[in-house]
């Protein structure tokens, strides 16, 4: 009997054995399902082609947008050194112009400055426009960004109607050819030597200039005029017509 008990036993034991075992057999075929789960190689290639289309896609436009953005910021700091120029030529009871220097040989960047040092007693300042001096206010322009001729830019027609009213014997000095001036009154002006010296303020008539800027990269324009009133103002051309901005 005693005999018997202890087979009964030993017998239940092995079942919870292989019972047990078979549960943990389980773990591996789970492991393997889940892997099963991932992705395939092919289905990786898929997702990376379709990412690179995209990408190449959006290229172009992520690229027009940080030219255009270069074009406006070069135009806005431009506008605020015009500004500077005026503040400084009321403040020093002087005359002062801007001038624009294209980059030297491979040089990435161009200059913009107020041509102020040296002062010199005939009443006339700086270098004429040959180099930027220490201490004359300045910034720089990516070399993608020109100055134009107003020759070479579009629709100018269109600017001056919006610039100037219809009937004004004014017509707007060429900042290519003549550096943007401010007398010691604030206002535009044109530098004009006479005997003992050179003076620039509105008793030559009013004076009003435009200055544009293009990006050689997509050939987008922008443009900065002065009013006669001594107004900044920044346009850009949408293709067929000037903009303020």
């Amino acid at each position: 009997m005693e005999h018997s008990v202890q087979q009964l036993s030993r017998m239940k034991t092995s079942g919870a054995i292989r019972q047990h075992g078979s549960l943990l057999n389980t773990g591996p075929t789970i492991r393997r399902s889940q892997d099963q789960t991932g992705f395939s190689m092919i289905e990786l290639a898929v997702v990376i082609i379709i990412f690179l289309i995209v990408a190449a896609a959006a290229v172009p436009t992520v690229m027009t947008s940080v030219r255009m953005a270069r074009l406006r910021g070069a135009s806005s700091d431009y506008a605020g050194l015009l500004e500077v120029a005026r503040i400084y030529a009321v403040r020093d009871n002087r005359y002062y112009s801007t001038y624009i220097l294209a980059p030297v040989g491979n040089a990435q960047v161009g200059f913009a400055y107020v041509d102020m040092l040296p002062k010199v007693l005939t009443g006339a300042s700086g270098n004429g426009g040959t180099s930027v001096a220490t201490g004359d206010p300045s910034i720089t322009i990516s070399s993608d960004i020109v100055q134009r001729a107003v020759g070479s830019a579009p629709n100018t027609a269109n600017l001056k109607s919006q610039l100037l009213p219809a009937t004004t014997p004014v017509t707007p000095t060429d900042a290519y050819a003549t550096a943007p001036a401010f007398g010691p009154r604030g206002l535009p002006c044109t530098p004009t030597t006479l005997t003992g010296g050179t003076i620039c303020d509105s008793s030559g008539g009013p004076t009003a200039f435009w200055t544009f800027l293009q990006n050689t990269t997509n050939s987008t324009w922008q443009a900065v005029t002065i009013t006669p009133a001594g107004r900044i103002q920044k346009w850009y051309y949408t293709g067929s017509a000037w903009i303020k901005l």
